[in-house]
């Protein structure tokens, strides 16, 4: 049976509870946590397999309290100007170690010396084997790139609780088994078995968090979203800077997922996901719930809801495969699809580009990352203020544009410390507001029926976005402003994609096929409440 005209939009409903009541806040706490775990899953592998100094070992030597002899025992790297670290000088048997004890012929080193600490490099000896140590990101991005496929089918199919739920058991499970890993391979199949079951987990508890709330509140509860995770990763870096073990680092990091695990059954599950799905017995049981938190009469909110056809009898229900299938046949909604997963892979590539290079501001790669990672806070803030003033079609294709610029300025004038930096954070600013805001956009221009399954498939588009990211330094062996030149031409293309898109400002979330389309089919118009 089609879905009957609605009387009484849910979104009024959540406003007569209260946006920033005690039911909603209680809930935010405990959908943040997740959120902030979530920063530290899907970044903890920058500083868990971070670059080692190491150097060749030469057995002849190494028992001398001198190390003058390196100099002439292992040649320069012209480029660095520092030690080779898979190269040294052919021994001389018979010698004592000096000027005189190596020959000009260099080899392969067989053995390596590394510095102080416990590091996963040095524990798995991948001395000479940079590309084991890349490895550890491409494999996360892949079990991330997974997941978002499987975490959007579960949160659609059994409910937003149930996705935060398999989640957080998953990336705590996978993630302490990772800890005690006694080899590379177990290592790296713990990585991506971790990332592909528990990658949902900061997608699942967004799209909890903003179906609690009307068409007012939606920004400002993405941008809590989004610093509550910018603040996950300064954590992270902190953490990651007073940890030396690589093992110790991992436990702390994954070890507070088993709460989350276990109080998201005792949440209640998103009202709008149940009319959703036409359980709306189960949704008034919800609302009714609320209402007594917050210290309302429940009759009250049930009379003003049984004037809604869809709050009151569970034989109000949408036909699941009908809907299904018109969505296969929207090119509305084809075309949108393509469109936003474009602008995510855009937002992923050139966030997680930028972010690489971080580590070369300054002398401390903590620092570094922390000044990186706290310019987006400003963007958060800035977001709740432009995205409902100015609109999310306008927003989004004016900070395209300005980071396409920031790019391509920074790839082709004179390095400058006076104004290089300042410029490389401007962009790293604009693609983070340009980020948080498409997250929120895409959230608004598909229906709640499929709208977690259309979000994972636009965040799977995003990471791609983020497997290339890191390649992208490779560029630079043609041309050293191919990288930024790359991120601009991405940033202009998108700009341009924007324009196809409707407006979603002031208007409700559409909760079928038909409503989505709508968006598409006549002006958007600003609705005053």
């Amino acid at each position: 049976m089609e879905e009957k005209k609605k009387d009484i939009n849910l979104d009024s409903v959540l406003e007569s509870l209260g946006p920033y009541s005690r039911y909603n806040l209680l809930n935010f706490m405990l959908l943040l946590f997740p959120v902030l775990l979530s920063s530290f899953f899907e970044c903890g592998f920058i500083f868990e397999a971070q670059a080692q100094n190491y150097r060749c070992k030469v057995p002849a030597c190494e028992d001398y309290n001198d190390t003058s002899w390196l100099q002439y025992a292992i040649p320069i790297n012209p480029k660095t100007e520092k030690l080779e670290t898979t190269l040294r000088y052919v021994a001389i048997s018979g010698t004592v170690c000096g000027p005189a004890a190596f020959s000009n012929v260099t080899e392969r080193c067989d053995s390596f010396v590394y510095e102080e600490g416990r590091s996963l490099v040095k524990e798995f000896d991948l001395g000479g084997q940079e590309w084991k140590r890349v490895l550890v990101g491409t494999v996360h991005n892949s079990g991330m790139f997974a997941s978002m496929l499987v975490t959007g089918a579960v949160s659609d199919r059994f409910g937003r609780r149930v996705a935060v739920g398999i989640a957080a058991m998953s990336s705590f499970i996978f993630g302490v088994i990772r800890a005690f890993s006694p080899n590379f391979l177990t290592y790296m199949s713990m990585h991506f078995f971790e990332a592909a079951l528990g990658g949902g987990l900061y997608p699942s508890a967004y799209v909890f968090a903003v179906e609690l709330v009307g068409l007012k509140q939606r920004v400002i509860v993405s941008a809590a979203c989004n610093m509550t995770f910018v603040i996950g990763v300064v954590i992270l870096a902190l953490l990651a800077w007073l940890i030396d073990n690589w093992r110790t680092y991992i436990l702390v990091m994954y070890t507070p997922a088993l709460i989350v695990a276990l109080y998201v059954w005792f949440m209640n599950e998103s009202a709008r996901w149940l009319i959703s799905k036409g359980r709306m017995s189960e949704a008034i049981k919800t609302l009714q719930a609320a209402a007594k938190i917050n210290n309302m009469d429940p009759r009250q909110l049930e009379l003003y809801s049984l004037s809604n056809p869809l709050l009151t009898s569970d034989n109000q229900t949408v036909d699941k495969s009908s809907q299904f299938s018109k969505a296969l046949r929207s090119s509305i909604i084809w075309k949108r699809l393509f469109v936003c997963s474009f602008l995510w892979l855009t937002c992923s590539l050139v966030y997680y580009g930028l972010s690489i290079n971080s580590v070369s501001l300054s002398s401390n790669k903590y620092i570094s990352f922390m000044i990186v990672v706290l310019v987006e806070i400003p963007a958060y803030i800035v977001v709740v203020i432009v995205l409902d003033k100015y609109g999310r079609k306008r927003v989004i294709l004016v900070n395209y544009v300005i980071c396409a610029a920031t790019s391509i300025l920074f790839a082709f004038l004179p390095r400058s410390d006076y104004w290089s930096i300042p410029l490389y954070l401007v962009g790293k600013w604009c693609v983070t507001l340009t980020y948080s805001s498409v997250y929120i956009y895409v959230s608004e221009v598909f229906p709640t029926s499929m709208r977690q399954t259309l979000i994972s498939f636009c965040s799977t588009a995003g990471r791609i976005g983020s497997l290339i990211a890191p390649l992208t330094p490779l560029l630079t062996e043609y041309h050293k402003s191919m990288p930024t030149v790359l991120f601009g031409g991405m940033c202009l293309i998108s700009s341009l994609l924007v324009i196809l898109l409707p407006e979603t400002r002031n208007i409700t979330l559409p909760d079928t096929i038909e409503e989505a389309e709508e968006l598409s089919r006549k002006k958007s118009k600003a609705i005053d409440r």
